[in-house]
């Protein structure tokens, strides 16, 4: 999904060479996750409020080209509901509806060495039934482990509930910086897969009645997702994108 909007920027744009950009969360994790952060300046993604009044994506309701949030989700999380408002964040909230702190770098060292009891490889990746409660190091980049009361949000979770506001909900690509922070997901799966080799879990032994669009070689569900010789793109597909781009550091 990251690349279908890189190739509709560069096409948007005319500019072949453009390149989404992630934004290393930990690096500001270990300064004390500054809301003041560069990212977060007018001269990048703008600032924190309701609405964001500073950046590029700044809501000013006498303006017909501002930056406009036009869906949401309900309080649910199950339905998208139509509005017409500026983009929304919280910084830094405190618990249960937000989060002090970003993860550090210590943390994302922690989730790459991550592994598992048993001999199999690709069981540090994903084990059954590849929920939220599987061991291995999808769940851990995405932040469900290690399971603590006291601590509930970990990694990629935890820079959305840090962020607030749009981030928050469902709907969280309402805000640009969601694809900054997943291209920073994505730059540490390429740490682990550097380390581990490219291994996926379920492969296509399992049951499509329970997995099917999450398996190895099924299409990843979106009309708009092809590989790059038009057919619809796998998670096989992506797991070596080298031929596409390269990160300039991974960890």
């Amino acid at each position: 999904m990251l690349g279908l909007l890189e190739a509709n920027i560069q096409r948007v744009l005319q500019k072949p060479g453009f390149a989404l950009p992630y934004w290393d969360w930990s690096a500001d994790g270990d300064l004390g996750s500054p809301t003041n952060a560069q990212i977060f300046t007018p001269s990048y993604l703008g600032g924190d409020g309701d609405p964001v009044t500073t950046g590029p994506f700044a809501f000013s309701p006498a303006d017909p080209a501002t930056f406009t949030v036009r869906i949401q989700s309900d309080q649910s999380g199950m339905k998208l509901l139509q509005t017409h408002r500026g983009l929304r964040r919280s910084f830094a909230q405190p618990p249960p509806f937000g989060w002090r702190t970003l993860p550090t770098g210590a943390e994302v060292k922690d989730t790459l060495a991550f592994t598992p009891a048993g001999g199999n490889p690709v069981d540090r990746y994903d084990v059954p039934a590849f929920n939220s409660s599987s061991e291995g190091f999808r769940d851990r980049l995405e932040g469900w482990l290690p399971k603590d009361p006291s601590r509930p949000v970990h990694m990629h979770n935890q820079v959305h509930v840090w962020i607030g506001g749009d981030m928050a909900p469902a709907t969280s690509p309402n805000d640009p910086v969601f694809f900054l922070h997943h291209c920073n997901v994505d730059r540490i799966w390429q740490g682990w897969m550097n380390r581990y080799g490219r291994l996926y879990a379920p492969d296509m032994s399992a049951p499509a009645t329970t997995y099917l669009g999450e398996r190895i070689d099924d299409p990843i569900v979106s009309p708009l997702s092809t590989g790059t010789a038009g057919t619809p793109a796998t998670p096989r597909s992506v797991l070596d994108m080298s031929a596409a781009y390269t990160y300039d550091a991974v960890p």
